[in-house]
């Protein structure tokens, strides 16, 4: 009888720093071929004292590990993705899912749904420049071939007038 091949996963140590302070969750299933991470959206009537009703938003953006660790370390994202984009509220978030779930293909190996609250002045700002609809949601464009939004986008996140949080997470497992 064989022994059965042991995946193991490293995370990157974002990811593992996230996990340790549960602000990610570990919902992999045994046999996985992926260890999954996830955390629940963002609801400022739970989490801002006092409870209100906030002029904000929240957009989601698949992204790789590049992407994310740039993200991480600077606080705002890189000019590298001509064509990047973001998608509003709970089905942009589905729609964001759909990069690391598999049903939906692109050539930047996505790993990580990102969220971000941000006022809702930018949100209808970056939909007046660009955006189209997608399955279920609109996307408004940041790279300088989808709208040009990105500099907005940053500035609002150097201002800390919105900020970012990681709310998926796959990373592939290799086999020992």
């Amino acid at each position: 009888m064989s022994k059965a091949k042991k995946l193991s996963v490293k995370l990157l140590r974002h990811e593992a720093d996230l996990l340790a302070a549960g602000k990610l969750v570990d919902v992999s299933h045994g046999g996985a071929s992926s260890r999954w991470l996830t955390a629940a959206s963002y609801d400022a009537d739970k989490e801002l004292e006092p409870p209100s009703q906030h002029d904000a938003a929240l957009l989601y953006r698949p992204m790789g590990d590049l992407e994310v660790q740039y993200l991480v370390s600077h606080g705002e994202l890189p000019d590298t993705q001509p064509y990047q984009a973001v998608m509003e509220g709970p089905n942009g978030r589905t729609y964001a899912e759909k990069y690391l779930r598999g049903h939906k293909q692109v050539n930047t190996s996505p790993t990580t749904v990102v969220e971000f609250y941000v006022p809702r002045a930018l949100v209808d700002t970056l939909f007046a420049i660009q955006h189209k609809p997608e399955d279920g949601c609109i996307s408004m464009g940041l790279g300088n071939k989808a709208g040009g939004g990105l500099e907005l986008l940053n500035a609002v996140l150097r201002e800390r007038r919105g900020f970012f949080r990681i709310v998926l997470v796959k990373r592939p497992s290799k086999k020992k």
